[in-house]
């Protein structure tokens, strides 16, 4: 009877302490916490297999014969061209601005885009808005256009494969981001953090911009308090932010790792953004701490 009562009570302080546990890491795909940051692809958004166990993500219809992660996305034959390629090799050529493909089987957006514009107050002196000037805005890299591929919302997330493929690696695709994902829907990125600027063109017009060699993804904020410690996944508690600039430019790849390696574990973030920690590796807003933000 004694031992009945003793596990009885054992089970029910367990029932009581697991939504504790949960509590302190956040819930959501593989990687959206420090503990399981760097694991890589398996189990996140990015990963539409019919295996993914993952509730919120987009499982391709109809699924991969093989069940495959990189297909939908990357293809070791007859991938995307250069457009420089003209007639020579397989496989269609991309636009112009596609000049960074690899190995790229999605279907590319095709969209053109109106740039970030965050209205007309001020229009000038040091904080105006240098990155819609002529020469510091130039154009969205390839690398973002690749993201928006699926982001714009016209493209779907599961149109991929070309001929002469093998006709169970193409897919013409049905299934497109939900809305709350979707970034420059019909074009418009004027009120989206602005990307394919030159970093250091802005960073030299205005004093609240932090120099690339100067900004860090200071990890020190990732720090979970459930396990003690650092998770898994970046090279060293703080990394240069220049080193995240493709071409030396804001891209969408210098705050996300859409692989989800290298980085903090949250929404594919290099780096936390708890008291907006991110912001604050390149804005000079306020001054970042261990217990939050000191004005």
């Amino acid at each position: 009877m004694k031992k009945a009562f003793v596990l009885a009570l054992c089970v029910a302080i367990g029932m009581f302490l697991i939504p504790t546990i949960a509590s302190a890491i956040n819930p959501g795909y593989t990687g959206e916490t420090p503990v399981t940051a760097g694991l890589g692809i398996n189990d996140t958004v990015h990963d539409m297999r019919r295996h993914n166990t993952f509730l919120v993500g987009y499982k391709s219809t109809p699924p991969d014969y093989l069940d495959r992660l990189c297909i939908f996305c990357h293809a070791p034959h007859h991938a995307y061209r250069l457009n420089s390629a003209g007639a020579a090799g397989t496989g269609p050529l991309a636009p112009a601005d596609y000049d960074y493909l690899p190995l790229w089987n999605h279907d590319v957006t095709t969209q053109v885009f109106i740039p970030y514009n965050p209205g007309n107050d001020p229009l000038t002196g040091p904080k105006h808005a240098q990155s819609t000037d002529v020469g510091i805005f130039d154009h969205i890299g390839a690398s973002s256009l690749l993201c928006l591929s699926c982001h714009d919302g016209t493209v779907a997330v599961n149109s991929y494969g070309n001929a002469p493929q093998d006709v169970r690696s193409i897919s013409t695709g049905a299934d497109f981001m939900g809305p709350q994902y979707n970034i420059g829907k019909d074009g418009y990125l004027a009120n989206h953090h602005p990307i394919g600027f030159d970093y250091a063109a802005v960073a030299a017009a205005d004093a609240d911009i932090i120099p690339a060699n100067i900004a860090v993804f200071d990890h020190t904020l990732d720090l979970d308090p459930s396990v003690g410690n650092l998770g898994i996944g970046w090279a060293a508690p703080q990394e240069f932010v220049e080193n995240f600039l493709p071409g030396g430019k804001m891209e969408c790849s210098t705050c996300h790792a859409v692989h989800n390696k290298g980085n903090s574990g949250e929404k594919l973030l290099y780096v936390s953004d708890q008291n907006s920690n991110l912001c604050f590796s390149c804005h000079d807003k306020g001054v970042k701490t261990l217990t939050g933000i000191t004005p």
